[in-house]
């Protein structure tokens, strides 16, 4: 947690996670410097306070914040004024399988991304 309460960044995701994304995710928390008590993975309301929220997949878009309709890579504002990146559900990427081209671009946008919160937190 950050001083004044809430977070650097967390991720709201719509719902829970099967053990594969779950691993997923503890390598991207990991890669990013946090733990999973340091930028919790959020499926359902109240969205704890945070400087950066990651959104990851369109249900999560939906579920949090509704009448959203941004394409992965994108940044937004919430309702509160903070910045939110829009990315993939690490669930959605899994769903493929095998890692052809088209996986390897969305893992990579969805690092870009990442990449990209750590440099906003980090201002």
């Amino acid at each position: 947690a950050v001083k004044g309460g809430g977070y650097d960044f967390v991720f709201l995701h719509h719902a829970a996670l099967s053990p594969a994304a779950v691993e997923m995710m503890a390598k991207i928390i990991h890669a990013m410097g946090k733990t999973a008590e340091t930028a919790p993975v959020i499926i359902a309301p109240p969205i704890p306070k945070a400087r950066v929220y990651v959104i990851m997949g369109w249900g999560a878009l939906k579920k949090f914040l509704p009448g959203k309709q941004e394409a992965p890579g994108t940044w937004i504002k919430t309702p509160g004024g903070k910045d939110a990146l829009v990315t993939y559900s690490p669930e959605f990427i899994l769903r493929f399988g095998e890692v052809t081209p088209a996986v390897k671009q969305m893992k990579q946008s969805m690092w870009q991304g990442l990449k990209a919160v750590k440099q906003r937190i980090a201002l």
